[in-house]
């Protein structure tokens, strides 16, 4: 493994890694606040990626694309929030069986209007190439770049949100005491479609994202948890922080394992959540019992 070929694997697990954490962040925010885990967030994924396809295929320009892809799977996101508002802070198991259920459907859905034919976005042809480092013999892919500068800007944009605005203000209050805030006069169910619309939009954006780096086909949105739940997990359950340097990390990890163990480094994240769960059991960056 020369230099060349570790800087171009970071880059592209950095990139993944980025994008993972979009998709879990999404996640963390609506079991924060609703104590419901998405399953279906898969399915908001590749929804943003269909539509991503289709918008850039229809001619529109593919940033215009990529804020579709987000906006559509946020509004199909409120409209899931309605369908669970019973069942939040109840017992997970009700939110889980509603959630996968509807990943499934989701997914059958686009079988029945997409095909099973594997599509891919094309790369604008602004972000085609490659920024070189003659001196050091790098080539770094410009999409790559692309990807990780705004899955870090969309990140400090939520960050911006939920610390020094209003509605971040609402957000952090309904995840610490959801009764006080019903009890303020705040409508609670506008905070939650909020919620859900912020956490599938994230996830339909990764996958917009994504569209043009790996191939999109309808049952991919259920293959989507097994990078998202180990950064999920490793970030600790509900913590949107912790979510950023989980995901990147284990993206940069795989990104290497992937040339060091080719044939296993699918695996690499899951390893990981496992070991770490062993002693850390709330995650690296959640506080638990004893802690």
């Amino acid at each position: 493994m020369n230099l060349s070929s570790l800087f171009l694997c970071i880059v592209i697990g950095l990139s993944s890694g980025l994008m993972t954490y979009l998709t879990a962040s999404g996640m963390s925010l609506i079991v924060a606040g609703t104590g419901n885990i998405n399953f279906g967030q898969g399915a908001f994924y590749i929804v943003g990626a269909y539509i991503c396809y289709y918008a850039t295929s229809a001619g529109i320009p593919f940033g215009i694309a990529l804020l579709v892809g987000m906006v559509v799977p946020g509004l199909i996101g409120a409209l899931l929030e309605i369908v669970l508002r019973p069942v939040h802070g109840k017992d997970m198991t009700f939110s889980w069986l509603i959630m996968l259920g509807f990943s499934y459907i989701m997914c059958d859905v686009l079988v029945f209007i997409c095909g099973y034919t594997v599509r891919a976005t094309p790369v604008p042809k602004f972000l085609k190439g490659a920024i070189r480092i003659s001196s050091m013999g790098l080539a770094f892919p410009v999409y790559y770049l692309f990807t990780i500068g705004i899955s870090l800007l969309i990140g400090l944009t939520l960050w911006i949100v939920l610390n020094h605005t209003k509605l971040g203000m609402y957000f952090r209050a309904i995840i610490s005491d959801r009764k006080m805030v019903d009890n303020l006069g705040i409508n609670v169910n506008l905070l939650y479609i909020a919620m859900f619309i912020i956490g599938t939009g994230l996830g339909g954006m990764a996958g917009a994202l994504n569209a043009p780096i790996s191939g999109i086909s309808p049952k991919a949105g259920l293959t989507v948890f097994a990078s998202v739940m180990p950064a999920l997990q490793i970030g600790g359950m509900g913590n949107m922080k912790g979510c950023l340097p989980a995901a990147a990390t284990l993206g940069v990890i795989t990104g290497i394992a992937s040339i060091i163990i080719p044939t296993y480094y699918n695996c690499v994240a899951s390893a990981c959540m496992v070991v770490i769960l062993f002693f850390r059991p709330y995650g690296l960056f959640t506080k638990g019992k004893g802690d």
